[in-house]
């Protein structure tokens, strides 16, 4: 995407191994970088908008095409090309994250500043193994280490806006992530650098 002046990045989140639904990507996003501009725009999809199965007739949630790329062995390929077709960008490289990694990659930055939209109450926040969890969280200014900012992108209950506030959240979340990996304090900070 370089020699066009536009890269796009496929960002996918999955669960992991040891949750379930370990390959659905509930969180499908197309990072835009504008290499002229030096910008950046985030396009979310909904994970149960239905698409269609590439080089098939058939059709299923878009969240479901990793995991039938990873047992047809073609990876991100189904994904990618169904991505592509929805959005009539080019997809030129893709990012997998799973629950763990997120919360790894937060915590080496020493936690984020994230100002809360609203308040959280959510006494069935998936947790391991099947169970549920309470998940609370106040408005205002927070500092989230990973497993806090985990819970805060995946929060979709008591969320009124459903999905669409949660890909709000998880946009928010990124672009701090962003800001902070590229800041000085970091830069400056041979540990951090290391564990990301």
């Amino acid at each position: 995407g370089e020699s066009t002046g536009r890269i796009n990045i496929l960002l996918l989140g999955r669960a992991g191994e040891h949750y379930p639904g370990k390959n659905l990507t509930d969180t499908i996003m197309v990072m835009s970088i504008d290499t002229v501009s030096k910008k950046v725009a985030l396009l979310s999809l909904p994970r149960d908008l239905y698409a269609s199965i590439p080089e098939t007739t058939s059709y299923t949630k878009i969240n479901a095409l990793y995991q039938y790329g990873l047992s047809q062995d073609v990876g991100t390929d189904l994904i990618r090309s169904s991505v592509e077709d929805i959005t009539g960008q080019s997809i030129n490289y893709t990012f997998i994250l799973d629950f763990d990694g997120f919360e790894k990659a937060i915590d080496a930055l020493g936690g984020i500043q994230i100002d809360v939209l609203r308040d959280f109450y959510d006494t069935r926040y998936p947790g391991k193994n099947y169970s549920y969890e309470t998940f609370e969280i106040k408005k205002g200014w927070q500092t989230l280490d990973g497993a806090t900012a985990l819970k805060y992108v995946r929060e979709r209950h008591s969320d009124p806006e459903g999905d669409f506030g949660r890909a709000r959240r998880q946009q928010q979340v990124i672009e701090t992530i962003k800001d902070k990996a590229f800041s000085l304090e970091t830069f400056l900070n041979v540990f951090a650098i290391n564990a990301l």
